[in-house]
């Protein structure tokens, strides 16, 4: 109300801006990014000062606009072309574009397990938005949701309940404050330097005084979801992986790889191999089902799916790991559904059961 009295010009015909606004203290979430016009597009002064200047009947003031964005934009064509820079996939400017901390390329990549995954998942809302369904089964569908819900709590402790989840990112919001201590702002100041060369050379989203700053939120963002009051040196290199790997994902494919290697030593400084390698693991499976689904048709009737065990080396061996005999024998691996079939130098994974 305070908003469409004062500057009414932003309420009811500014819609971005007039939503920044009324997101002070939020979250602001904007969709078809790249479809708006230029003057709702223009929002730099809200991102870089989070506040937006009014000047209407001589009258002219300031509204706060303190809040997160997170936009989402589509490819030109609709679909995202590696070949090409993130600039030349998006209708996106350089300001607007470095104005963003994170940027993420989403790629729709063909995986049979995470698209059936996907399918059920759609297929279980619209059932339960049919009324003789919610009729029938709201009860069993509540108790097997709590049910799921425990299970996976109990199975992997690292996944809070929901209400937790809530009290917990409340409490960090308004009782943590944690700051970045100066022995850290050579780190930053390194991988600035590096990061401006290579943009130099690439043309990719060009690197800018202010992802010095991104880095900085990040990294006392990552401390207070620690509930930390101070910010440790795997939070500043938290924060440099999550910059580097955005910044890479804009470039080229071929300039990918190059990228990769010369910036290996912070991408896979003291980060969790195990992670890593299930996570190299499963890229190699989605690789193999494609594969098998091109071949075959379907693969509806595989119980499991094969992989060689020299794959996963070589590209371990490019990120500068080489011994997986640990990671072989973690509960990370087992818990996947994968082992290790020695005789023949595979990893089997086992694939979930398909429902008739």
């Amino acid at each position: 109300q305070i908003v469409k009295s004062i500057a009414p010009s932003i309420y009811g015909h500014e819609d971005v801006k007039g939503a920044l606004v009324l997101a002070d203290k939020g979250i602001c979430l904007i969709d078809e990014f790249d479809k708006m016009n230029d003057q709702d597009r223009s929002i730099h002064e809200a991102m870089e000062q989070q506040s937006i200047s009014i000047s209407k009947a001589g009258i002219v003031t300031s509204l706060q606009a303190r809040c997160s964005v997170i936009a989402a934009a589509n490819p030109i064509g609709g679909r995202y072309d590696s070949s090409k820079t993130f600039g030349q996939n998006v209708e996106l400017t350089d300001p607007i574009v470095s104005r963003f901390d994170i940027l993420c390329v989403v790629k729709d990549i063909v995986d049979p397990v995470a698209d059936e995954m996907l399918a059920k998942f759609v297929v279980d809302s619209h059932f339960k938005s049919q009324p003789k369904g919610a009729a029938m089964d709201d009860r069993s569908m509540n108790e097997s949701q709590e049910d799921n819900q425990a299970t996976s709590v109990a199975t992997d402790p690292e996944i809070l309940p929901q209400d937790l989840l809530k009290k917990y990112i409340s409490y960090a919001k308004l009782n943590i404050f944690p700051r970045l201590h100066d022995s850290d702002m050579e780190k930053l100041t390194q991988v600035y330097a590096e990061l401006r060369k290579e943009s130099s050379h690439g043309q990719g989203v060009p690197i800018a005084v202010r992802h010095i700053e991104s880095m900085i939120r990040m990294s006392e963002a990552h401390a207070r979801m620690h509930l930390r009051q101070y910010v440790t040196e795997e939070d500043v290199d938290m924060a440099i992986r999550v910059l580097l790997n955005s910044f890479i994902s804009t470039q080229k494919y071929g300039v990918q790889r190059a990228l990769q290697k010369s910036f290996r030593k912070y991408i896979t400084y003291k980060m969790d191999y195990n992670r890593m390698l299930l996570n190299l693991l499963r890229e190699l499976v989605s690789k193999a089902l494609r594969f098998e689904e091109i071949v075959s048709g379907s693969t509806s009737r595989l119980s499991h799916i094969d992989v060689k065990r020299q794959d996963l080396q070589s590209m371990a061996e490019e990120r500068g790991i080489t011994d997986l005999e640990p990671f072989f024998s973690s509960n990370d691996f087992s818990a996947a559904n994968f082992e290790l079939v020695e005789e023949r130098h595979l990893i089997r994974h086992r694939l979930p059961r398909q429902s008739q």
